[in-house]
């Protein structure tokens, strides 16, 4: 009996901390969002940083970026832009943002066009994130259970089919969501692009200071990681143009 009342005891303390938890970071959220609409920025900024420490997705990036760029901070506004496209890659507002903030940075680099089926795919693959695909795998997974237990109670031979085949491709959508799952969760934690912090930084043709200057890049220009050696990453920038940069110089997004 007691081991039964010490389990309850603690899951009762822990569920009392997840709810303070809870309760601290909304309270922290509705105070920086008065902070912003006041004006106070700075206060602001502060409180959206609190609620980021226990909160992830694309409202808090959101709102930092807008908060960033309050500041006049345009760098640190895109690189919470483009973290809030981790979790949402089709948000119109953010990408809306991103694309003034990008027009007022001093390298403006167009990117290559995107159609509009990868534009779909891409929000269909990504948007629902590892969560979404997670639920709607359990739920494939619950319909494959109640068809192939009709196949089996069924003494209808069109049910026991139906029921069948169903099933059969029930749990083959579910290891699709299962893998897309996967596919997402990959995608929001792989860093594998980044964001120029430095005014104006050289770009080497090998990863060392008395290597070639190759191009200059400055801050708020996005890069793709290519390759690391040491403090220095190798970064592709989306004219095509690729050279080395060190990690002090750039925000992993």
């Amino acid at each position: 009996m007691k081991p039964l009342i010490y389990i309850i005891a603690f899951m009762f303390i822990g569920f009392h901390a997840v709810a303070s938890e809870e309760s601290t970071a909304h309270a922290a959220f509705n105070q920086a969002n008065q902070a912003y609409k006041e004006g106070h920025y700075v206060e602001a900024l502060e409180y959206y940083q609190q609620v980021a420490e226990e909160n992830e997705g694309v409202t808090i990036n959101y709102n930092l970026g807008n908060t960033y760029f309050k500041l006049d901070k345009l760098p640190e506004s895109i690189l919470y832009y483009e973290r809030a496209l981790k979790f949402d890659p089709a948000n119109a507002d953010v990408l809306h943002n991103l694309r003034l903030v990008n027009d007022m940075i001093v390298d403006r680099i167009d990117n290559l066009p995107q159609s509009k089926a990868q534009i779909w795919w891409k929000e269909f693959r990504y948007g629902l994130g590892p969560d979404g695909w997670a639920w709607v795998s359990i739920g494939l997974a619950a319909v494959a259970v109640i068809l192939l237990a009709l196949y089996y109670v069924s003494a209808i031979r069109n049910i026991r089919r139906f029921g069948f085949f169903a099933g059969i491709i029930s749990l083959m959508m579910m290891a699709l969501t299962i893998a897309l799952a996967q596919s997402a969760a990959t995608y929001r934690n792989t860093h594998n692009s980044g964001v120029v912090f430095t005014d104006k930084v050289d770009i080497k043709s090998e990863p060392r200071e008395s290597s070639t200057n190759v191009f200059v890049l400055h801050a708020g220009t996005k890069v793709s990681i290519l390759a690391q050696d040491g403090e220095w990453y190798e970064v592709k920038i989306a004219s095509g143009n690729q050279g080395w940069i060190k990690a002090v110089d750039f925000e992993q997004i």
